[in-house]
């Protein structure tokens, strides 16, 4: 009888404990925190750097008075598009008609007392060898034939001068572009120097970004550029670096990048410009989902996934590609990662994973 009763006793013991041990699995099992997890990959990436910058004219000359006078005619205003060439403005060129007119009948007197002279030269000639005249007549005849040409060279000189001075009477365009300022009106005097218009050049361009200070030494010359502008959203321009300016801009305290390139067709001086320069490519770049880091007292952290735990590892980043971000010191690759509830995570605690996710 008392042993029946200890078999009953030692049967509900064994039955109470199992039912414990039981509680206790299903329990430690609900606590496991739900993740889903993604395979850390190495990938090639290009490391790259943005900017707003601008569109300025390579050339954006202002076409100054070159002779004295009064503004007699306007061909060109203001947003007006002119070729090399065109003639922008005419300055009154009478005074200068006249000097022209002066300069080129001395030349044709001097040019037929030269012819004269000569004459004169070749019949002293033979009246010297017949000795008929002495040799110092001769020798004068000869003085003044070269005097008299070496006066016709000072006023061709002068001619030509003057008839440049009358030519310079027309302002032409010493470049293709659209005039952005005019300066003067008709019956306007103007001296050499006034300046008459501004000339924005629309063929040659030049991109100005600014960056900051801090990535200086990132950029180079012959680095590859993308360049889009609002006012042809749809255009991507690939060029390269042409040069980046020595100093810091004082104002902005940002280096600017410099890249010299012909308009592409609808791209204007003073509009901004979006651009991207590549400063590096890394071929095996490990790289993990932006919510898989997580910020901890001991710095940014990462959870791998080993069977159903989780141990926290201490990353140093990189930079960010989109969704995903570069890890530069503490993973490898190949590595399985917490995701979503990494957050929720640590060290050392019970994971179940709901589901793996694919890296974009």
């Amino acid at each position: 009888m008392l042993n029946r009763l200890f078999r009953e006793i030692v049967t509900a013991g064994c039955l109470c404990l199992i039912s414990l041990t039981l509680a206790q699995a299903e329990e430690t099992a609900g606590h496991a925190t739900p993740v889903t997890v993604a395979m850390v990959e190495t990938r090639p990436i290009s490391v790259i750097e943005e900017a707003v910058g601008r569109i300025e004219a390579r050339f954006a000359p202002v076409v100054s008075a070159e002779e004295t006078g009064v503004i007699v005619e306007i061909h060109a205003g203001i947003s007006q598009y002119v070729k090399a060439g065109d003639l922008l403005a005419r300055i009154d060129n009478q005074a200068y008609c006249l000097a022209e007119d002066a300069k080129q009948a001395d030349v044709r007197r001097l040019k037929s007392l030269i012819a004269n002279q000569e004459k004169t030269v070749e019949r002293y000639q033979h009246l010297l060898d017949e000795k008929s005249i002495p040799q110092d007549r001769m020798d004068a005849a000869d003085v003044q034939l070269s005097s008299l040409k070496s006066q016709l060279a000072a006023a061709t000189a002068a001619l030509a001068d003057s008839t440049r001075r009358k030519g310079k009477t027309q302002c032409l365009a010493p470049v293709s572009g659209w005039i952005e300022q005019r300066f003067v009106t008709t019956g306007d005097f103007v001296n050499t120097g006034k300046p008459l218009f501004k000339i924005t050049g629309g063929e040659k361009l030049r991109i100005v970004l600014p960056f900051p200070e801090s990535t200086a030494s990132d950029f180079r010359k012959g680095q590859a550029v993308s360049l889009t502008t609002p006012t042809s959203p749809d255009a991507v321009i690939e060029s390269v670096i042409t040069k980046i300016r020595p100093s810091v801009n004082v104002g902005s305290r940002a280096v600017e990048v410099l890249v010299d390139l012909d308009n592409p067709g609808g791209w204007r001086p003073g509009a901004s410009v979006n651009g991207t320069v590549i400063v590096d490519t890394r071929p095996d770049a490990v790289m993990v989902p932006d919510k898989s880091i997580v910020r901890r007292p001991a710095g940014e952290v990462v959870y791998i996934v080993d069977q159903d735990m989780a141990r926290e590892r201490v990353v140093c980043t990189g930079v960010r590609y989109g969704t995903m971000v570069e890890i530069v010191q503490g993973l490898a690759g190949g590595e399985t990662i917490a995701v979503l509830g990494a957050g929720y995570l640590t060290d050392q605690v019970r994971v179940r994973v709901r589901v793996q996710e694919k890296t974009p």
